[in-house]
């Protein structure tokens, strides 16, 4: 067995599957239409601005019947059929693709046809492999990958509306993220920024909430065909965050704020400016101002006191019943509440 390393232009890859040259193996391939149409929808778009995706990975195989060479698809189906059903036009871009929504191959300018159909396809190019070899190939391929964390299975599993809701939400905020460490780098490629995003817009739909990975899902399930509150959470999720970029970045640039901080934030923020549900009377103490904080030097001060004392694991401080709400279990409801209620109160100026 030899493996050759390779690029083809989407161009011959199509071309070669339309002749015949190049054929699915469905011994080991899965069953073809396994991606709804917001996920090709984001295939495409990937290959339309020029990113890359992961190569492929072909056979030569003699056909005794021709005498001529063909070659099989190892890995790599879903992608490359995909291409040839959106070069033959035979769906449209879903609003997944902000540039060319609406748009069938055909529609594409030819300056995108053209680019499209240049893309080069990274290609391992297996040749003389036995079939043992080559369902080998196919089972290492997949025992590489690793298990998908519960925010990648959610991800995976749902293509609506909320999906790409809180995808658009993530390109947003995550450089904020990767500058200030509110995750790291590992956990953006497993995509707990989707996470993060998703808990803060349970806030606004069900209030505060102990972390559960059910409840997470249940969102994305009931709001997969349609997300009717979207334009409402946008608007809060992204005034929200707005307002920590402009007003508390040097908050974030002065100490540790990891995920859980971040949630905190914008609980505390999103309570202050709308409120939130509060099933349980929890917030009773506390009412809405309209803004998201009477920001003045003393809340400053306060917040530089509050995170310094988390910093330092001070329980014994000011505020050590928030830097113990820190410090274990932080995901439970009680803790979250604890954060939360410390925040408004700062930010709201009551001290």
């Amino acid at each position: 067995m030899k493996i050759i390393r390779n690029t083809m232009p989407i161009s011959d890859i199509y071309h070669k599957m339309k002749s015949g040259d190049l054929i699915i193996n469905r011994s080991y391939q899965r069953s073809k239409g396994l991606w709804p149409n917001n996920a090709r929808t984001y295939f495409i778009d990937t290959i339309l601005n020029d990113f890359p995706f992961p190569k492929i990975v072909l056979r030569d195989i003699i056909d005794l019947k021709t005498k001529k060479t063909k070659r099989e698809i190892i890995d790599g189906q879903q992608r490359l059929t995909t291409i040839r059903d959106f070069i033959n036009n035979k769906y449209k871009l879903s609003k997944v693709s902000k540039n060319f929504k609406g748009m069938y191959f055909d529609d594409l300018d030819d300056i995108y046809q053209k680019s499209f159909l240049s893309y080069e396809v990274s290609v391992d190019l297996v040749i003389s492999a036995s079939e043992e070899e080559v369902l080998e190939i196919f089972r290492r391929i997949n025992s590489y990958t690793l298990p998908l964390n519960t925010a990648e299975k959610r991800h995976a599993t749902y293509q609506g509306e909320f999906k790409w809701f809180i995808n658009d939400l993530t390109d947003l905020m995550t450089p904020f993220f990767e500058k200030f460490k509110v995750l790291t780098l590992r956990e953006i490629a497993r995509m707990m920024n989707a996470d993060l995003i998703t808990e803060c817009s349970q806030i606004i739909l069900d209030g505060i909430q102990n972390r559960s990975s059910h409840k997470l899902e249940a969102l994305y399930k009931n709001n997969d065909e349609n997300f009717n509150r979207k334009e409402e959470v946008n608007e809060k999720l992204t005034e929200s965050f707005n307002f920590i970029k402009n007003n508390l970045s040097e908050l974030f640039e002065t100490f540790s704020i990891p995920s859980y901080q971040f949630y905190s934030i914008m609980g505390a923020l999103i309570f202050n400016k709308y409120g939130i549900p509060d099933e349980k009377k929890d917030l009773n103490e506390y009412s809405p101002i309209n803004l998201f904080s009477n920001l003045d030097d003393n809340v400053y001060q306060e917040l530089n006191i509050l995170f310094n004392e988390v910093d330092e694991k001070n329980e014994n401080g000011k505020y050590k019943d928030y830097v113990k709400a820190s410090i274990s279990t932080t995901q439970s409801y009680k803790n979250r509440l604890t954060r939360i209620k410390t925040l408004i109160s700062i930010l709201q100026n009551n001290d």
